[in-house]
């Protein structure tokens, strides 16, 4: 299952997990806040992202 993250390079929204759920994850994101990295060719998608941390609270 994918998950929302943000982007360690530009900071915007992006996805993390096996790719299959990105479509899910990113739909209600506004594309500008999108990580605006280099995207894999033919991907609309931005590159995956690194793991969401937890906070404990």
């Amino acid at each position: 299952m994918c998950r929302l993250s943000t982007c360690g390079t530009c900071n915007g929204k992006t996805w993390f997990g096996c790719g299959l759920h990105k479509e899910t994850v990113l739909g209600p994101i506004p594309k500008e806040e999108w990580c605006s990295c280099p995207k894999s060719e033919g991907d609309p998608y931005p590159p995956m992202g690194s793991m969401p941390s937890c906070t404990l609270v």
